[in-house]
């Protein structure tokens, strides 16, 4: 099986996180496949400006999952995921793929689609 990694982040604003909503309304982190010549830290701030259009900075890495995913052509593919505390400083406004939304921490809990992002959701509260 093909192993891959790919990196993300949770920005915070208060009580609320910044996350990716499915098309079956749940929710999951902003997270993506690390190019060639990327660190991770580096793909984690490219995805989550790609996929919300907010520019961030690393806090702090808070570690690692990972899961089996179907790829698009059928494939299964083991993804390690390195998820990063991120804080917002800037924003670009543009039309995403993706559907970006700040949710109340509480209320992403019950809604996450990859339950293995938890872990951080509860990370944040206890800091």
């Amino acid at each position: 099986m093909k192993k891959v990694t790919c990196a993300g982040g949770l920005v915070v604003s208060g009580e609320n996180i910044l996350l990716i909503k499915g098309e079956s309304g749940n929710y999951s982190l902003p997270k993506g496949h690390v190019e060639e010549g990327e660190t991770f830290e580096m793909t984690a701030l490219r995805e989550v400006e790609e996929e919300t259009g907010y520019k961030t900075k690393i806090l702090k890495y808070l570690g690692e999952y990972t899961r089996i995913s179907d790829e698009h052509n059928g494939t299964k593919v083991e993804k390690t995921i390195k998820v990063y505390l991120l804080k917002q400083i800037g924003y670009i406004k543009k039309i995403h793929d993706e559907k970006p939304e700040w949710v109340r921490i509480h209320d992403a809990i019950d809604a996450m689609h990859f339950k293995q992002e938890i872990h951080f959701l509860n990370q944040i509260l206890s800091m």
